[in-house]
Protein backbone atom coordinates (compact mmCIF):
# COMPACT_ATOMS: atom_id res chain seq x y z
CA UNK A 1 0.00 0.00 0.00
CA UNK A 2 1.31 3.23 -1.02
CA UNK A 3 2.24 5.64 2.14
CA UNK A 4 1.04 9.14 2.73
CA UNK A 5 3.20 11.80 0.24
CA UNK A 6 5.27 14.47 2.42
CA UNK A 7 6.98 17.48 1.29
CA UNK A 8 9.69 19.71 2.54
CA UNK A 9 9.66 23.19 3.81
CA UNK A 10 9.71 24.82 0.86
CA UNK A 11 6.61 27.47 1.53
CA UNK A 12 4.90 27.63 4.47
CA UNK A 13 0.84 26.94 4.61
CA UNK A 14 -0.19 30.55 4.96
CA UNK A 15 1.79 31.50 1.71
CA UNK A 16 -0.04 28.52 -0.13
CA UNK A 17 -3.32 29.68 1.33
CA UNK A 18 -2.29 33.26 -0.12
CA UNK A 19 -1.55 31.84 -3.46
CA UNK A 20 -4.50 29.62 -3.42
CA UNK A 21 -6.45 32.72 -2.89
CA UNK A 22 -5.28 35.30 -5.34
CA UNK A 23 -4.83 32.98 -8.39
CA UNK A 24 -7.24 32.82 -10.69
CA UNK A 25 -6.32 30.50 -13.59
CA UNK A 26 -7.36 26.76 -13.32
CA UNK A 27 -3.63 25.92 -14.35
CA UNK A 28 -2.42 27.53 -10.91
CA UNK A 29 -5.11 26.57 -8.55
CA UNK A 30 -5.13 22.56 -8.91
CA UNK A 31 -1.23 23.05 -8.47
CA UNK A 32 -1.80 24.64 -5.63
CA UNK A 33 -4.29 22.65 -4.09
CA UNK A 34 -2.21 18.97 -5.10
CA UNK A 35 0.72 20.47 -2.58
CA UNK A 36 -1.91 21.84 0.32
CA UNK A 37 -3.08 17.92 0.57
CA UNK A 38 0.63 16.73 0.28
CA UNK A 39 1.35 19.04 3.25
CA UNK A 40 -1.32 17.49 5.31
CA UNK A 41 1.09 14.77 5.43
CA UNK A 42 -2.25 11.89 5.26
CA UNK A 43 -2.52 11.38 1.45
CA UNK A 44 -1.23 9.30 -1.03
CA UNK A 45 -0.17 10.21 -4.59
CA UNK A 46 -2.85 8.16 -5.85
CA UNK A 47 -5.69 9.94 -3.15
CA UNK A 48 -4.51 13.30 -4.45
CA UNK A 49 -4.75 12.37 -8.02
CA UNK A 50 -8.29 10.75 -7.26
CA UNK A 51 -9.65 14.45 -5.66
CA UNK A 52 -7.86 16.25 -8.45
CA UNK A 53 -9.22 13.83 -11.56
CA UNK A 54 -5.17 13.93 -12.11
CA UNK A 55 -2.67 10.71 -13.07
CA UNK A 56 -0.46 9.78 -10.04
CA UNK A 57 2.74 10.87 -12.28
CA UNK A 58 1.37 14.21 -12.47
CA UNK A 59 0.81 14.89 -9.43
CA UNK A 60 4.08 13.46 -8.21
CA UNK A 61 6.01 15.66 -11.03
CA UNK A 62 4.20 18.95 -9.32
CA UNK A 63 5.61 17.94 -5.86
CA UNK A 64 9.04 17.64 -7.16
CA UNK A 65 8.77 21.01 -8.98
CA UNK A 66 7.72 22.82 -5.65
CA UNK A 67 10.50 20.47 -3.81
CA UNK A 68 12.82 21.86 -6.03
CA UNK A 69 11.85 25.54 -6.54
CA UNK A 70 8.67 26.14 -4.07
CA UNK A 71 6.11 27.95 -5.62
CA UNK A 72 7.21 29.81 -8.58
CA UNK A 73 8.80 26.84 -9.75
CA UNK A 74 5.51 24.83 -9.34
CA UNK A 75 3.71 27.16 -11.11
CA UNK A 76 5.98 27.88 -13.75
CA UNK A 77 5.23 27.41 -17.27
CA UNK A 78 7.87 25.80 -18.97
CA UNK A 79 6.98 25.27 -22.38
CA UNK A 80 5.12 27.60 -24.94
CA UNK A 81 2.75 24.75 -26.00
CA UNK A 82 2.03 23.76 -29.80
CA UNK A 83 1.99 25.88 -32.84
CA UNK A 84 -1.65 26.60 -33.38
CA UNK A 85 -2.92 24.86 -36.06
CA UNK A 86 -4.60 28.57 -37.41
CA UNK A 87 -2.48 31.21 -37.81
CA UNK A 88 -3.82 34.54 -36.74
CA UNK A 89 -4.95 35.35 -40.86
CA UNK A 90 -6.71 32.08 -41.24
CA UNK A 91 -8.49 32.88 -37.82
CA UNK A 92 -9.45 36.07 -39.36
CA UNK A 93 -10.58 35.29 -42.52
CA UNK A 94 -12.57 32.18 -41.19
CA UNK A 95 -14.67 34.64 -38.70
CA UNK A 96 -15.26 36.78 -42.30
CA UNK A 97 -16.88 33.78 -43.55
CA UNK A 98 -18.86 32.84 -40.48
CA UNK A 99 -19.95 36.16 -39.60
CA UNK A 100 -22.43 36.03 -42.97
CA UNK A 101 -23.39 32.63 -42.54
CA UNK A 102 -21.70 30.49 -45.39
CA UNK A 103 -21.51 27.26 -44.50
CA UNK A 104 -24.55 24.51 -43.01
CA UNK A 105 -21.55 21.94 -42.29
CA UNK A 106 -18.11 21.70 -40.38
CA UNK A 107 -17.11 19.09 -43.73
CA UNK A 108 -17.79 22.17 -45.48
CA UNK A 109 -15.23 24.34 -43.30
CA UNK A 110 -12.88 21.32 -43.01
CA UNK A 111 -12.90 21.91 -47.40
CA UNK A 112 -12.76 25.29 -47.25
CA UNK A 113 -9.54 25.63 -45.24
CA UNK A 114 -7.72 23.11 -46.87
CA UNK A 115 -8.14 24.23 -50.67
CA UNK A 116 -8.07 27.96 -49.54
CA UNK A 117 -5.36 28.26 -46.86
CA UNK A 118 -3.83 24.81 -47.21
CA UNK A 119 -4.84 23.91 -43.64
CA UNK A 120 -5.38 19.75 -42.67
CA UNK A 121 -7.73 19.64 -39.71
CA UNK A 122 -9.79 16.52 -38.84
CA UNK A 123 -13.41 17.51 -38.33
CA UNK A 124 -12.54 17.00 -34.83
CA UNK A 125 -10.19 20.13 -34.81
CA UNK A 126 -12.70 21.84 -37.14
CA UNK A 127 -15.05 21.81 -33.47
CA UNK A 128 -12.06 22.65 -31.46
CA UNK A 129 -11.58 26.02 -33.38
CA UNK A 130 -15.44 27.06 -34.07
CA UNK A 131 -15.68 26.78 -29.83
CA UNK A 132 -12.69 28.64 -29.75
CA UNK A 133 -13.85 31.18 -31.73
CA UNK A 134 -16.83 30.94 -30.36
CA UNK A 135 -18.83 29.88 -33.11
CA UNK A 136 -22.48 28.86 -32.82
CA UNK A 137 -24.57 26.62 -35.07
CA UNK A 138 -27.92 29.27 -35.38
CA UNK A 139 -31.19 28.79 -37.34
CA UNK A 140 -30.77 31.89 -39.25
CA UNK A 141 -33.79 34.40 -39.26
CA UNK A 142 -35.31 35.18 -42.43
CA UNK A 143 -34.50 38.48 -44.05
CA UNK A 144 -37.13 39.93 -47.02
CA UNK A 145 -35.80 40.10 -50.16
CA UNK A 146 -37.09 43.21 -50.56
CA UNK A 147 -35.87 44.95 -47.58
CA UNK A 148 -33.72 47.68 -47.99
CA UNK A 149 -30.29 47.13 -45.78
CA UNK A 150 -28.90 50.68 -45.99
CA UNK A 151 -31.98 52.30 -45.39
CA UNK A 152 -32.73 49.93 -42.08
CA UNK A 153 -29.17 51.17 -41.04
CA UNK A 154 -29.99 54.34 -41.95
CA UNK A 155 -32.87 54.31 -39.92
CA UNK A 156 -30.91 53.51 -36.98
CA UNK A 157 -28.19 55.93 -37.00
CA UNK A 158 -30.82 58.82 -37.20
CA UNK A 159 -33.43 57.62 -34.99
CA UNK A 160 -32.76 60.74 -32.44
CA UNK A 161 -33.52 63.05 -35.42
CA UNK A 162 -36.56 61.03 -36.32
CA UNK A 163 -37.96 61.11 -32.84
CA UNK A 164 -36.57 65.22 -32.74
CA UNK A 165 -38.67 65.66 -36.27
CA UNK A 166 -42.01 64.67 -34.37
CA UNK A 167 -42.47 67.96 -33.08
CA UNK A 168 -43.61 67.54 -29.32
CA UNK A 169 -43.37 70.85 -26.84
CA UNK A 170 -40.94 71.06 -24.65
CA UNK A 171 -42.12 70.61 -21.09
CA UNK A 172 -44.52 67.86 -22.46
CA UNK A 173 -44.18 64.32 -20.73
CA UNK A 174 -43.16 61.73 -23.64
CA UNK A 175 -43.51 58.09 -24.17
CA UNK A 176 -41.97 56.04 -26.47
CA UNK A 177 -43.33 53.07 -27.41
CA UNK A 178 -42.49 50.13 -29.32
CA UNK A 179 -45.27 47.45 -30.12
CA UNK A 180 -46.35 44.78 -31.99
CA UNK A 181 -48.94 41.93 -32.53
CA UNK A 182 -48.76 38.11 -32.66
CA UNK A 183 -51.25 35.63 -33.96
CA UNK A 184 -51.93 32.10 -31.91
CA UNK A 185 -53.56 29.32 -32.59
CA UNK A 186 -55.30 26.15 -31.66
CA UNK A 187 -52.59 24.59 -34.88
CA UNK A 188 -50.26 22.60 -32.63
CA UNK A 189 -46.58 23.97 -32.69
CA UNK A 190 -43.23 21.69 -32.34
CA UNK A 191 -40.27 22.56 -30.34
CA UNK A 192 -37.05 21.03 -29.40
CA UNK A 193 -36.70 19.39 -26.32
CA UNK A 194 -34.28 18.23 -24.15
CA UNK A 195 -35.11 14.26 -24.45
CA UNK A 196 -32.21 11.44 -23.77
CA UNK A 197 -29.79 10.50 -26.85
CA UNK A 198 -31.27 7.69 -28.77
CA UNK A 199 -34.66 7.93 -27.90
CA UNK A 200 -37.48 8.83 -29.88
CA UNK A 201 -39.23 11.90 -27.95
CA UNK A 202 -42.93 12.82 -29.61
CA UNK A 203 -45.43 15.21 -28.84
CA UNK A 204 -48.89 15.66 -29.33
CA UNK A 205 -50.37 16.94 -32.59
CA UNK A 206 -53.62 18.68 -33.71
CA UNK A 207 -54.59 20.61 -36.92
CA UNK A 208 -57.43 22.94 -35.17
CA UNK A 209 -57.46 26.12 -37.06
CA UNK A 210 -58.55 28.68 -34.53
CA UNK A 211 -56.38 31.88 -33.75
CA UNK A 212 -56.30 34.66 -31.62
CA UNK A 213 -54.24 37.78 -31.71
CA UNK A 214 -51.94 39.85 -29.37
CA UNK A 215 -50.97 43.38 -29.19
CA UNK A 216 -48.25 43.91 -27.09
CA UNK A 217 -46.40 47.51 -26.35
CA UNK A 218 -43.44 48.42 -24.53
CA UNK A 219 -42.46 51.90 -23.42
CA UNK A 220 -38.99 52.63 -23.39
CA UNK A 221 -39.48 55.20 -20.98
CA UNK A 222 -40.82 53.84 -18.18
CA UNK A 223 -40.30 50.32 -18.70
CA UNK A 224 -44.27 49.67 -18.35
CA UNK A 225 -46.07 47.03 -20.67
CA UNK A 226 -49.35 46.86 -22.18
CA UNK A 227 -51.33 43.94 -23.53
CA UNK A 228 -54.31 43.04 -25.06
CA UNK A 229 -56.23 39.98 -26.68
CA UNK A 230 -58.15 40.17 -29.46
CA UNK A 231 -60.35 37.96 -32.34
CA UNK A 232 -57.98 39.51 -35.08
CA UNK A 233 -55.76 42.48 -36.42
CA UNK A 234 -57.65 46.04 -37.70
CA UNK A 235 -57.43 49.62 -37.50
CA UNK A 236 -60.37 49.38 -35.17
CA UNK A 237 -58.34 47.07 -32.80
CA UNK A 238 -55.28 49.19 -33.72
CA UNK A 239 -57.26 52.41 -32.14
CA UNK A 240 -58.08 50.42 -29.19
CA UNK A 241 -55.27 49.56 -28.41
CA UNK A 242 -53.50 53.37 -29.05
CA UNK A 243 -56.33 54.60 -26.65
CA UNK A 244 -55.39 51.64 -23.92
CA UNK A 245 -51.39 53.32 -23.74
CA UNK A 246 -52.96 56.65 -23.63
CA UNK A 247 -55.28 55.84 -20.97
CA UNK A 248 -51.19 54.83 -19.11
CA UNK A 249 -51.04 58.72 -18.91
CA UNK A 250 -53.81 61.12 -20.54
CA UNK A 251 -51.16 64.10 -20.54
CA UNK A 252 -48.58 62.79 -22.25
CA UNK A 253 -47.40 62.45 -25.74
CA UNK A 254 -47.21 58.92 -26.91
CA UNK A 255 -44.37 58.43 -29.72
CA UNK A 256 -45.62 54.54 -31.13
CA UNK A 257 -43.35 52.70 -33.16
CA UNK A 258 -44.44 49.82 -35.15
CA UNK A 259 -44.44 48.57 -38.69
CA UNK A 260 -46.28 49.39 -41.60
CA UNK A 261 -49.08 47.06 -41.88
CA UNK A 262 -52.09 48.12 -43.34
CA UNK A 263 -54.41 47.86 -40.16
CA UNK A 264 -51.94 50.35 -38.48
CA UNK A 265 -53.08 53.98 -39.01
CA UNK A 266 -50.42 56.03 -40.76
CA UNK A 267 -52.49 59.00 -39.41
CA UNK A 268 -54.78 60.45 -36.88
CA UNK A 269 -57.21 63.31 -37.76
CA UNK A 270 -60.46 64.83 -35.53
CA UNK A 271 -62.43 62.00 -35.77
CA UNK A 272 -60.23 60.27 -33.32
CA UNK A 273 -60.72 62.16 -30.61
CA UNK A 274 -58.28 62.63 -27.88
CA UNK A 275 -55.45 60.45 -29.95
CA UNK A 276 -55.41 63.16 -32.76
CA UNK A 277 -53.75 65.27 -29.85
CA UNK A 278 -51.55 63.18 -27.96
CA UNK A 279 -50.09 60.29 -31.17
CA UNK A 280 -47.14 60.34 -33.00
CA UNK A 281 -46.22 57.72 -35.14
CA UNK A 282 -42.83 56.70 -36.17
CA UNK A 283 -43.13 53.75 -38.63
CA UNK A 284 -40.15 51.08 -38.81
CA UNK A 285 -38.39 50.45 -42.43
CA UNK A 286 -40.52 48.19 -44.18
CA UNK A 287 -39.52 44.09 -44.24
CA UNK A 288 -37.41 45.04 -40.97
CA UNK A 289 -39.21 42.86 -38.09
CA UNK A 290 -35.86 41.91 -36.60
CA UNK A 291 -35.74 46.20 -35.99
CA UNK A 292 -38.49 46.12 -33.20
CA UNK A 293 -37.26 44.68 -29.45
CA UNK A 294 -40.57 43.24 -28.95
CA UNK A 295 -40.47 40.68 -31.73
CA UNK A 296 -38.11 38.42 -29.41
CA UNK A 297 -41.12 38.18 -26.78
CA UNK A 298 -43.18 36.24 -29.35
CA UNK A 299 -40.20 33.46 -29.39
CA UNK A 300 -41.29 33.31 -25.75
CA UNK A 301 -44.76 32.75 -26.34
CA UNK A 302 -44.46 30.27 -29.01
CA UNK A 303 -41.91 28.16 -26.32
CA UNK A 304 -44.81 28.10 -23.86
CA UNK A 305 -47.39 26.63 -26.50
CA UNK A 306 -45.31 24.59 -28.32
CA UNK A 307 -45.59 20.95 -27.80
CA UNK A 308 -48.79 20.73 -26.04
CA UNK A 309 -52.43 20.80 -27.31
CA UNK A 310 -54.72 23.57 -26.18
CA UNK A 311 -58.78 22.51 -26.27
CA UNK A 312 -59.94 26.19 -26.65
CA UNK A 313 -59.09 29.68 -27.11
CA UNK A 314 -59.26 31.16 -23.58
CA UNK A 315 -56.81 28.02 -22.06
CA UNK A 316 -54.01 29.06 -24.84
CA UNK A 317 -54.70 32.96 -23.72
CA UNK A 318 -54.20 31.72 -20.06
CA UNK A 319 -50.88 29.95 -20.71
CA UNK A 320 -49.77 33.11 -22.92
CA UNK A 321 -50.44 35.05 -19.77
CA UNK A 322 -48.38 33.05 -17.78
CA UNK A 323 -45.25 34.31 -19.76
CA UNK A 324 -46.27 37.85 -20.30
CA UNK A 325 -47.10 38.31 -16.41
CA UNK A 326 -43.54 38.82 -15.26
CA UNK A 327 -42.86 41.31 -17.98
CA UNK A 328 -45.53 43.65 -15.88
CA UNK A 329 -44.85 42.43 -12.57
CA UNK A 330 -41.09 43.24 -12.75
CA UNK A 331 -39.51 45.85 -14.70
CA UNK A 332 -36.24 44.12 -14.64
CA UNK A 333 -37.80 41.74 -17.27
CA UNK A 334 -38.38 44.61 -20.01
CA UNK A 335 -35.11 46.09 -19.31
CA UNK A 336 -33.27 42.58 -20.23
CA UNK A 337 -35.95 42.41 -23.37
CA UNK A 338 -34.83 45.41 -24.61
CA UNK A 339 -31.32 45.55 -23.92
CA UNK A 340 -28.57 47.93 -24.59
CA UNK A 341 -29.41 48.94 -28.50
CA UNK A 342 -29.44 51.79 -30.84
CA UNK A 343 -32.93 52.34 -29.94
CA UNK A 344 -32.44 52.50 -26.08
CA UNK A 345 -29.94 54.65 -26.53
CA UNK A 346 -31.36 56.92 -28.97
CA UNK A 347 -34.57 57.12 -27.00
CA UNK A 348 -32.20 58.44 -23.70
CA UNK A 349 -30.34 60.94 -26.14
CA UNK A 350 -33.70 62.34 -27.40
CA UNK A 351 -34.93 63.04 -23.52
CA UNK A 352 -31.64 64.47 -21.97
CA UNK A 353 -31.30 66.87 -25.34
CA UNK A 354 -35.08 67.61 -24.43
CA UNK A 355 -33.91 68.59 -20.43
CA UNK A 356 -31.21 71.08 -21.85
Amino acid sequence: MSKPIKIGEASSIEALDEAYKTRKEHHDRERLMAVRLASQGKNTLEQIGSILKRGRATIARWLKSYREGGIEDLLHRSHGGRTASLSDSDREALTEKLLPGRWKRAKDIQTWLHQEHKVNLSLGGVYYWLHRMNGSWKLPRPKHDKQDSKKVEEFKREIVPHLEALDIPIGVPVHVWVEDEHRSGLKSILRRCWTIKGHDVTAPHQDKYEWSYTYGAIDIVTGSVEFIYTPTVSTKYSKAFLEQLVATDPEAIHIVIWDRAGYHPKSLDESDGKLFDVIRFLPLEPYSPETNPIEPLWDQVKDRLANEIWKNLDEMESAITEVLKPFWKDVKNVWSLLGNTWLTRGVIIFLQQRLE
